[in-house]
Formats: C-alpha cells, structure tokens, sequence
C-alpha cells in the first residue's frame, strides 16, 4: 500500500472524527477512504511508512519462546537499581 496515501487517509480519519465529535469508527474509516486526497497536502511518506509498519503483524519464531526467565531479567539489570530493587 502507498505510505501517502495511508497518511493521507490517517489525516482525514482523524480530522473527520475531531469535526464530527459524535461519530462513529466506520463513518470516519468510510470518510477517510473517500476523502484522502483531499488530505493529501498534509500527508507525509514518514507517517505513513510508520503506520504501514505498526498494522504489519509480529512475525514469531516457531518453537522458541520469547519470554525471558526471571534470572536473565536480574542478570540484565542497571547495577545502581539492582541493589534498589
């Protein structure tokens, strides 16, 4: 998808929703998706390219588990707040 474009559509959801103080997420979402170029001047690729990112969903490992034990969380520690702690 074009990181503009989602910008743009970011900025129309967001203009349409602080506008229309009553609304609902799908009347703005069908704002957005018919009024984005209109937004277009104050989208920015940046925005876009972090929107695009944050909706991509987290990639897992298979078979490994993420979470660390609570000795490799001491371990890792600032040693100043660990005698704190």
């Amino acid at each position: 998808m074009n990181p503009l474009k989602v910008s743009a559509q970011f900025a129309a959801y967001l203009w349409y929703t602080e506008v229309r103080q009553r609304t609902t997420p799908d009347e703005a979402l069908r704002f957005a998706e018919q009024n984005w170029p209109t937004f277009l001047p104050s989208a920015h690729e940046g925005w876009g390219q972090l929107l695009l990112r944050v909706a991509q969903p987290k990639r897992v490992e298979s078979g490994r588990a993420h979470r660390r034990s609570a000795e490799q969380d001491d371990t890792r520690r600032i040693p100043a707040l660990a005698d704190v702690g």
